[in-house]
């Protein structure tokens, strides 16, 4: 009789509990994004949503910016949100070069 040991999954692949309010939905959307960029300078940027919520957004940037940092969002009317929402950047991943991924909360 053969015996096969099974290990724990790794810390890093077990699922996490949701912390944020609303689950954000897989949404691509055009929208510029405006504020100050990590030097104090304003920029402004266009690029696409990766998700989208009533309360937050991700996206990726080619500006460097601080985590706390607000953004203006112009998106364009076929989002879920529309106008111009103003957004608070709560975490930056810079996992792929040249690119910070911005998750925001909106405000």
């Amino acid at each position: 009789m053969n015996t096969v040991a099974i290990s724990p999954r790794p810390a890093h692949r077990r699922m996490r509990r949701e912390k944020r309010r609303d689950l954000r939905e897989p949404q691509k959307v055009t929208v510029t994004v405006n504020g100050l960029d990590d030097n104090g300078r304003s920029f402004e940027e266009q690029t696409e949503t990766i998700d989208l919520s009533e309360s937050g957004v991700s996206f990726y940037l080619d500006t460097p910016i601080f985590v706390r940092s607000f953004l203006s969002l112009n998106m364009n009317s076929n989002s879920l949100l529309t106008g111009k929402p103003v957004a608070l950047v709560a975490r930056i991943e810079t996992s792929r070069p040249g690119k910070q991924l911005i998750a925001a909360q909106l405000l």
